[in-house]
């Protein structure tokens, strides 16, 4: 077996021919594949078995590339003289088929064929579960054809929703779906709901609301922003969209009581600003869970939209749809309630201060931050004459490995905040990444932060464990009593202003300690 991963230009269509079987995963995008003069949809989580002698080409359709893992491979059969030979006559599979696993097992065959032997064998085998699991879905699920047209209204919506902020047309959209305009918007409505120039105003007036409740812009800026030229043409489009003019609008949910937050990091901000919410998700195995008693529960990991529904919140605070594993769902967030939309990707502080903005907490924000600032700093001063040039790394022990933890999340903590130093081989890891012992020995870490179990016996246990294997022990930072037992993760791990303070003064403790956890 083989292994690769291929982005495909948006609408270049590139010739490819299979020399061996080949099982190919889309990752990201969407588009056309032209197979054997028939025609076939890709979107991601869409799987493909092609045999050797294909002739192939995809189309990615939009902006976004086509991303796809491709998997190389032979099958062999036992001929009539009892000798193995290679296979090449298999059918072709018609049509794509989703398999909503099969991205991750792609991911995680591809990222483990470049490892180690023991990764390699492992790959193979994860492959062979793929594989399996393509077949049987095969067999036992065939799948229709696709509405060609159907998808192509699909994609238009799509493109809406990705480029609400310049000039479209109901024109060149109808131009790019292959249509003639008066086509397109009857289609376009029959499957939407509404023309494309009423969705396309709602789509903005939805991103604007977000801009004036969670940006610090005027009326004007986000007019602009959201892709109107006219601020009074926008304001009466607001108005008769929301039922608000900008103004009140702005007055009226930043002034809510019920507030719900459909994201677990962002309902840490809240209780930071002095914000207990309405309505939370509430997973026992994340923080924070303290303070959210009298705290109506929409979900755990996920918020359950029946229970935000009976809650009738006033003013959601959430994640970028893309950000959420239903992105659908979080499309109807702003059928409950009007919805602040804080991007996970950006940095902590300025989810903080949007996040204050919308709740009308901007004060509160700044001191809270410039609290922070000052322990931050008090803590660099006296932590710098312990470890002053050595490495500094925090990570998990599970499942026998170690999850070293990157640039962001907790490590915007130790090396941003304390401007500890950073072992080079993290300084292009931005969560984490998973290591044996003998890996992690390869990284020649001076202070090691271990995050361990909640319950006494089990921390010992693994403390024990770890006395054990003789590359531990050999590690410089062990060799050198210089490793931290931090406890249970989910009090710090939490991407939020509450995690990151607590992680702080629990580092600042441990350092100034200097005790070992063994």
């Amino acid at each position: 077996m083989d292994t690769q991963t291929f982005t495909t230009a948006s609408m270049e269509p590139e010739l490819q021919l299979s020399e061996q079987h080949k099982l190919l995963v889309i990752s990201n995008g969407s588009g056309e594949m032209d197979v054997k003069s028939k025609k076939l949809v890709v979107h991601p989580a869409h799987v493909l078995l092609l045999p050797p002698g294909t002739e192939w080409e995809f189309r990615a359709w939009g902006s976004q590339p086509l991303e796809f893992d491709q998997f190389s491979y032979d099958i062999y059969v036992v001929g009539e003289d009892g000798k193995l030979c290679c296979e090449t006559e298999v059918s072709i599979i018609h049509q794509a088929m989703t398999l909503q696993e099969a991205t991750v097992l792609a991911r995680s065959i591809s990222n483990g064929w470049n490892g180690d032997r023991w990764d390699r064998m492992e790959a193979n085998i994860r492959f062979q579960e793929l594989l399996l699991a393509v077949l049987k879905r095969a067999e036992l699920e065939p799948q229709p054809q696709f509405d060609h047209v159907r998808e192509r209204i699909q994609l238009s919506k799509a493109h809406i929703e990705a480029h609400f902020q310049h000039d479209l047309t109901r024109e060149n959209l109808a131009s790019m779906a292959g249509m003639s305009v008066a086509h397109y918007a009857r289609l376009f409505k029959r499957d939407v709901g509404q023309g494309p120039m009423e969705y396309l105003n709602e789509v903005r007036i939805a991103h604007a609301g977000d801009l004036l409740l969670g940006a610090e812009r005027t009326i004007r800026e986000t007019a602009h922003r959201v892709g109107y030229q006219d601020e009074f043409y926008f304001s009466r489009k607001f108005k008769a969209i929301t039922g608000f003019s900008p103004t009140v609008y702005m007055k009226k949910h930043r002034t809510s009581s019920r507030i719900a937050s459909a994201a677990i990091p962002y309902t840490g901000h809240l209780l930071a600003l002095g914000v207990q919410p309405y309505a939370a998700l509430v997973n026992p195995s994340q923080e924070p869970t303290a303070g959210l008693r009298d705290t109506l529960e929409v979900g755990h990991g996920q918020p359950e939209l029946d229970r935000l529904l009976i809650a009738r919140p006033e003013l959601i605070i959430g994640f970028e749809r893309t950000d959420y594993a239903e992105p659908d769902k979080a499309d109807l967030f702003r059928h409950i309630a009007p919805t602040c939309t804080v991007s996970f990707q950006g940095e902590w502080r300025d989810h903080l201060r949007m996040i204050g903005r919308a709740v009308n907490r901007d004060q509160a924000a700044e001191l809270w931050l410039e609290q922070y600032e000052t322990l931050a700093e008090r803590s660099r001063a006296a932590i710098r004459e312990r470890v002053d040039g050595q490495t500094v790394a925090v990570a998990q022990f599970q499942g026998g490995r170690f999850q070293l933890f990157g640039s962001r999340n907790l490590g915007t903590v130790l090396y941003r905040d304390l401007q500890l130093m950073m072992p080079k081989q993290l300084a292009e890891v931005s969560h984490s990444q998973m290591l044996t012992v003998e890996q992690l020995a390869e990284y020649d870490i001076d202070h090691l932060i271990l995050f361990t179990a909640d319950e006494v016996q089990q921390r010992e246990a693994l403390r024990r464990s770890l006395a054990s294997h003789s590359v531990w022990r050999e590690l410089k930072a062990v060799r050198n009593g210089h490793t931290y037992d931090l406890g249970a993760s989910r009090s710090y791990s939490c991407y939020t202003s509450l995690s990151h303070d607590l992680f702080l003064r629990r580092t600042t403790e441990l350092f100034m300690s200097q005790t070992s956890m063994l």
